[in-house]
């Protein structure tokens, strides 16, 4: 795949250029069976970046094959489905590195690894073909998710606040900074998520109200 062709293609899927949206990887295992695992992926422009811990299956299954899929959808049942594997009785459906339900996964190959922390590696990742399963697929991103919860959040403080109802302004609040944290640690700094955040806290100030 081009590199103009990958911009574009990511940019339509819905990844925003060093953001972290969730996605749902494949590996193969050993023994040849698949191995999926939420993780978040960030979009550096020529190539895409992932995390694994290096005690996880995904982490050794990329150490010894190079090849793993980003599978791209917004149902929980598959993020629960692949978070708990081990533990819960259905599991999900693949087919040659695609999850069968996801709106879109894309072929990629791994053609690099840094360590990014004592316990995290950075696996770079380069698509080789993107398959779309679904008319109108995009990626999930928690940013853009914490950011409509804040703003929901923010419409009930400024009431709450004009009633005098201080404990019901502090519990809002206490959720407003939970999704900006969210929002701070997923989100590219110059993001439209963080010019919500500066908007918000703005308002907030105007209000009289302390987050």
């Amino acid at each position: 795949m081009k590199l103009s062709e990958l911009e574009g293609t990511l940019q339509r899927l819905g990844f925003t250029e060093n953001n972290i949206v969730e996605i749902i990887m494949i590996t193969v295992n050993p023994n040849g069976s698949f191995n999926p695992a939420p993780m978040g992926v960030i979009n550096r422009g020529d190539h895409l970046e992932v995390r694994p811990f290096t005690t996880s299956d995904t982490y050794r299954n990329l150490r010894k094959n190079n090849l793993a899929s980003i599978n791209l959808t917004n149902e929980p049942v598959l993020f629960l489905k692949s978070a708990f594997k081990h533990e819960l009785d259905e599991k999900t459906s693949i087919s040659e590195l695609f999850l069968e339900g996801s709106d879109a996964t894309i072929i990629a190959e791994k053609t690099g690894e840094d360590t990014f922390s004592s316990s995290q590696a950075s696996v770079i990742l380069r698509p080789k073909r993107v398959v779309i399963h679904n008319d109108s697929p995009t990626v999930y991103s928690r940013g853009r998710a914490m950011v409509i919860e804040a703003i929901i959040h923010a419409t009930r403080v400024s009431v709450y606040h004009s009633m005098g109802d201080e404990a019901k302004v502090e519990y809002l609040l206490k959720s407003m900074r939970y999704c900006f944290d969210v929002i701070a640690r997923v989100s590219a700094t110059d993001s439209p998520d963080m010019q919500v955040v500066d908007n918000l806290k703005a308002l907030l100030e105007k209000w009289g109200v302390s987050i």
